[in-house]
Parts: C-alpha cells; structure tokens; sequence
C-alpha cells in the first residue's frame, strides 16, 4: 500500500513537473514572439520617420510677405513637429493633440485668408473657400482614423497622414494661394498710397476753401 502511494505521489509531482515545464515554455515562446514584435515595430518606426522628409519654407511659398505667409510658416511647422513624432507613436493618443493643432489652426488661417480674399475681390474665392471646407471635413476624417489606430498599424497611420498633410499643404499654396499675390500686392500698394491721398485731398480741399488772392502754404 505504501509503495502504491509513493508511486501515486510521484507520479504527481512528475505531472506537475511537465505541465510547468510545457507552461514556461509557453510563456518564454511568447515573451520571445513579444520581443520580436516590438523590435520589428520599432525598426518599422525608424524607417517610417526617413521616409517623411522636413518640408522647409522657400521663397517659392511666399504670398503677401504677410499674415498668410505667417500663417503657412506655422502649419509648415505644426507638420514638421508631427512628422518628428512619427517615431514615437505608440497610442492613438499621441497623434491627436497634434492633429487638433494643426486643424485649430488651419480654421483660423482659412478664416483670415477667405476675409483677405474677399476683400480684394480675389475672382476665385468661392471655388476657394469650398476647398477649405473640404480639407476641413478630410482632417476630420483623417483624426477619426488616428483614434482607431492599434500598436501595430499606427505607423502606417501616421505615415499616410503626414504624406497627406504634406502634399495637401505644399500644393495648396502653390496651385491655390499663389494666384491670390497680385491682388495682395494691390492692396499692399493701396495701402501705402493712402496716406499720400489723403495729403492731397486735404491741400486740394485747403485751396478751394482759401479766399480769392490767397495763397495756400
């Protein structure tokens, strides 16, 4: 009876032996598929930031060596800063903030450029201003995208948003904004003569008010 308990006993242990054994196995297999993961989304994150490239202000870009040149500056700069975080992105959270940024931004920039078009009778602002809505309405979209990114796609993500920012912004100013720098440069010029008008509506004005055989100084 003894000797049929020791074997019971032992037999036990040795079962716990091998299903502790199977577990750690288990448990260092996956460490080490973890461990794989990590590295390759960490080398996918490398080569990811590479691949954006810095977008750099160029004379090309210049609008009314203004506000709306100011105003590019800036979302040339909220793009690079994202662009710089690309390597870094882990959550969904990350990328918003600068997403919001930029979109807080640009609706400000539009609102001031759509008024400087207006205001100089820019022959293209509705087809203009439509165009900011629908950039507006793809940012939107763009952040809804960035919330439902997981760990193992969120460089793709923030890749395809940075080339699209980018792109949109760069041709933007190119193809839309640029035909708006004579009507900038006719304000500008506007502006500058008004003081010179002025002054010579008022000494036209002094010489019909002075009395015959006067002489107006």
């Amino acid at each position: 009876m003894e000797n049929y308990l020791f074997f019971i006993g032992y037999g036990v242990v040795a079962f716990a032996v091998v299903v502790i054994g199977i577990t750690m196995k288990k448990a260092q297999k996956k460490a080490e598929l973890e461990r794989e993961r990590l590295k390759k989304l960490a080398i996918k994150r490398a080569e990811a930031a590479k691949s954006v490239k810095k977008i750099q202000w160029t004379n090309q870009f210049i609008v009314d060596e203004g506000v709306i040149d100011e105003d590019h500056r800036t979302l040339f700069g909220l793009i690079n800063k994202f662009n710089e975080g690309i390597i870094g992105f882990r959550k969904p959270e990350q990328m918003i903030p600068h997403l919001k940024a930029f979109t807080e931004y640009t609706q400000t920039h539009f609102k001031r450029e759509e008024e400087m078009q207006r205001k100089s009778n820019f022959p293209f602002f509705d087809d203009h201003r439509k165009e900011h809505a629908t950039l507006i309405e793809k940012l939107k979209g763009l952040s809804h995208k960035a919330l439902a990114a997981n760990e193992d796609n969120i460089t793709n993500v923030a890749v395809e948003i940075a080339k699209f920012l980018q792109d949109w912004l760069t041709g933007h100013v190119i193809e839309n904004d640029l035909p708006l720098k004579p009507y900038m440069e006719r304000i500008r010029e506007e502006t500058q003569d008004m003081p010179k008008l002025a002054m010579e509506a008022n000494v036209t004005s002094d010489s019909s008010e002075a009395p015959a055989g006067t002489t107006v100084h």
